[in-house]
Parts: structure tokens; C-alpha cells; sequence
């Protein structure tokens, strides 16, 4: 893996899913606005009726021939009227609640996916981590001969520290080798760099080096990043004697 980066490159790309995300937002929030607004339109309707129906009981009190006079609604049944809109309005309020929670379980999972996304990508570089200090602590125990009770006791004191979130801060944006460099220290293992010498990470860390301060050349890497000589001048056929 390419330590070049830090943590945030881990987590998976997800910028076409956050576009797609924006856009059913939007057009939730539309169909959202349109369902208030026939809400409200019911609701004006609804009022009108209770209007009529009020109109028409007081001409009513008054003079019987009244309640005949011309109505919006015709000579039709207001109490149906009525009925019908508020059933219309109960539906699109239903259907505006249903929206509504749609779009809050819809950001949760969204919150969801991404936590378990940057769980996943953490919990991937501490046992990338885990396996080169692992692998440190071995190589040094077999040139020493180091007894395997020594070794089973600081792998088991790596795996303490990474479990417990003794690097957790730093783990997510720290290169890969500085990390090695600091758990080994703290576990009393020197590492051996030449272990990884054809890694990105353990060839970057090795750079950042002073010159031959690395155990695999700080100085060969720089060397080899040299811009290639410039070829040598032409040189044209000798003079002619004659």
C-alpha cells in the first residue's frame, strides 16, 4: 500500500454515491414542497366548505328561500364535500410523514455506511501495521535466538497496545514507517529495514533519512531519483586533411 497518503485516502470513494445522494435529496425536498402545498390547497378548500356550510345554515335561519341561492359547490352535499377533501388532505399528510422519515433513514444509513467505512479502512492499516512489527520482532529474534516464550511475550505486548488504543491517534495519519519505527522503539526491537526494501512505505520512510542514516540507503533511493545524465555531444565526421 502506497503510505503516501493519509488515512482519509483509506476510506473508500464515495463521490459518486454522495452526488447520487444530493440529487434524491433534492428531489425528495421538491415533492416534499409540492405535498405542503396541496395540504394547504385542501386545507383552503376544506375552509370554504365550512364557510358555505355556515352561510347556508344562517340564510337558512333567516329566510328559507335563501338556502336555494347559487353555491360554489352546487346543490351538492357539503358533509360529502367535506368528507372527501379531508380524506384527500389525511392522505397527503400521510404520505408527506412517510417522505419525511424516509429521508432521516435514508441519512442514517448514509451516517452508517460511512463509520463502518472508516472503521473498516482502520482497523485494515493497524493490522498492515501489526503484521511488519510482527514480522520486525521475529526476524530480530531468529538472528539473535531469542527463547520463544520472549517472543510469544512481545507479540502478545504489540497486540495489548494496538487493542487498548495506545497509537489510535496517530495511526490513522502517520506514514507506515514512522509508525514501525515507534512501536519497535517501544517494544525494544530494532528493526530491520532491509526486510522491506522493495516496499513504497519502507523506501519513503528510509528517505526521509539523513544520508546514510538507513539501514537500506537513504542514499541509493536518492540516487536512483538522480535525473539521468545528459547524453553525450555529437560529434561529427573528422575534418576533411585534404
Amino acid at each position: 500500500m502506497d503510505d503516501a497518503s493519509a488515512f482519509s485516502d483509506l476510506t473508500p470513494d464515495d463521490s459518486e454515491e454522495r452526488a447520487g445522494a444530493s440529487a434524491g435529496e433534492a428531489r425528495t425536498a421538491r415533492q416534499l414542497a409540492m405535498l405542503q402545498e396541496l395540504a394547504e390547497i385542501g386545507m383552503q378548500m376544506a375552509r370554504a366548505v365550512r364557510d358555505e356550510a355556515l352561510a347556508r345554515a344562517e340564510a337558512a335561519i333567516e329566510d328559507a328561500a335563501a338556502s336555494r341561492r347559487p353555491s360554489p359547490f352546487g346543490g351538492g352535499d357539503l358533509g360529502l364535500v367535506y368528507s372527501r377533501i379531508a380524506r384527500a388532505v389525511r392522505q397527503t399528510l400521510a404520505l408527506e410523514t412517510r417522505l419525511a422519515e424516509g429521508i432521516e433513514t435514508a441519512k442514517f444509513e448514509q451516517r452508517r455506511a460511512h463509520v463502518a467505512a472508516v472503521r473498516s479502512a482502520f482497523q485494515e492499516r493497524q493490522d498492515e501495521v501489526r503484521d511488519y512489527v510482527a514480522e520486525a520482532i521475529e526476524a530480530e529474534a531468529a538472528e539473535k535466538g531469542t527463547p520463544e516464550k520472549e517472543i510469544e511475550r512481545l507479540l502478545d505486548d504489540l497486540d495489548e497496545r494496538l487493542e487498548v488504543g495506545d497509537y489510535d491517534e496517530v495511526l490513522p495519519n502517520l506514514p507506515i514507517g514512522d509508525l514501525v519505527e515507534r512501536i519497535c522503539a517501544d517494544l525494544g526491537v530494532t528493526p530491520d529495514w532491509s526486510l522491506w526494501e522493495s516496499e513504497d512505505w519502507a523506501i519513503e520512510y528510509e528517505k526521509s533519512l539523513p544520508p546514510f542514516g538507513g539501514n537500506i540507503g537513504a542514499d541509493r533511493w536518492r540516487h536512483l531519483e538522480a535525473a539521468d545524465p545528459p547524453p553525450p555531444e555529437a560529434t561529427g565526421p573528422p575534418p576533411d586533411s585534404g
